[in-house]
């Protein structure tokens, strides 16, 4: 069985003030309440939202917002059975409130030591970006510096300074592509160098460095063409031969001048033809023999082929 309400009349109800029917239903509330209550909850809801990074402020916040939203507000009478007045929420949301304060202060407090250590985290960052970028631009401009500096000893084939002067380059020198510039810059001396040696006839210290050129870029002729040269000066002739060739098929002409000098065409006796007196030739050697080229004129003619001495 259920309270059924309003189903004696007034007038013989016995402590009618008792009887009020259902307490929990909920009441009606003008539209201007419900949109306050809307815009009240929501308004909670927001700032519960924008305290998520510390979750006990966004319960608390979230608490009032709750109440205040009419479904939360249903939610709750009908929840706890009793009737959430007005009175009721007001206390309650001040409570809370004033209970939050504190939290808001201290959590103000936190914030702002936070906020000023990561500004100076920053700061320091970008302090540090500022010096890295200063250094590094010394650095660079260094680098460049001693590398054209360098390249100016090499210009006036004083190759001996241009080292030097590249050793304190390499100082500076940390990226790989750096590395790769002192590289360049040392071959380019190294080439110098024993171009200058073959040139002044020092033809065995020529060799090692041109050894090292050749190994490190074996398709350039001119490499091969001078250490055929130093070959050729120092009585290695077939040595000097075998870059000639290497040479030639890179295009060098002088290489092939050299070659036709170190190595030239020269002719020896391949094998010996009877000669008729008509011009033709016979290998016959016995009677007969030219007999119908008008007898034989030269019964040992020697045949010619040619040679080089290094193929």
């Amino acid at each position: 069985m259920r309270y059924v309400p309003n189903l004696i009349p007034d007038k013989s109800k016995v402590l009618g003030h008792y009887f009020k029917g259902n307490i929990h239903k909920p009441k009606k509330v003008s539209s201007f309440q419900n949109v306050l209550r809307w815009i009240g909850g929501l308004f909670f809801m927001l700032i519960a939202l924008s305290f998520l990074k510390h979750l006990i402020l966004t319960l608390l916040f979230g608490l009032i917002g709750f109440m205040i939203l009419p479904p939360g507000h249903n939610w709750l009478e009908k929840k706890f059975r009793f009737n959430l007045t007005t009175k009721i929420k007001s206390f309650s949301g001040v409570i809370i409130f004033l209970f939050s304060l504190p939290l808001l202060g201290h959590y103000d407090s936190l914030d702002k030591k936070e906020a000023q250590l990561l500004k100076f985290k920053i700061e320091q960052e970008e302090k540090l970006k500022a010096e890295f970028q200063k250094k590094e631009k010394i650095r660079k401009d260094s680098l460049i510096f001693f590398i054209n500096e360098s390249k100016k000893q090499v210009d006036i084939h004083k190759t001996v300074e241009a080292k030097r002067i590249l050793n304190k380059a390499s100082f500076f020198a940390r990226l790989p592509e750096d590395k790769e510039k002192i590289v360049v810059e040392e071959n380019n001396i190294a080439k110098v160098k024993a171009f200058d040696f073959v040139d002044s006839g020092q033809y065995k210290l020529a060799i090692p460095l041109l050894d090292t050129l050749i190994s490190d870029d074996d398709d350039n002729a001119i490499f091969f063409y001078k250490r055929a040269v130093c070959y050729s000066k120092t009585g290695k002739i077939g040595e000097a031969v075998v870059d000639c060739k290497t040479a030639v098929k890179l295009g060098d002409t002088n290489a092939e001048k050299l070659h036709d000098k170190i190595n030239p065409i020269k002719k020896r006796i391949a094998y010996y033809v009877t000669r008729c007196c008509d011009g033709t030739t016979s290998s016959s050697s016995g009677r007969g023999t030219c007999s119908h080229h008008g007898g034989v004129c030269n019964w040992s003619e020697p045949v010619y082929e040619e040679y080089r001495k290094y193929e």
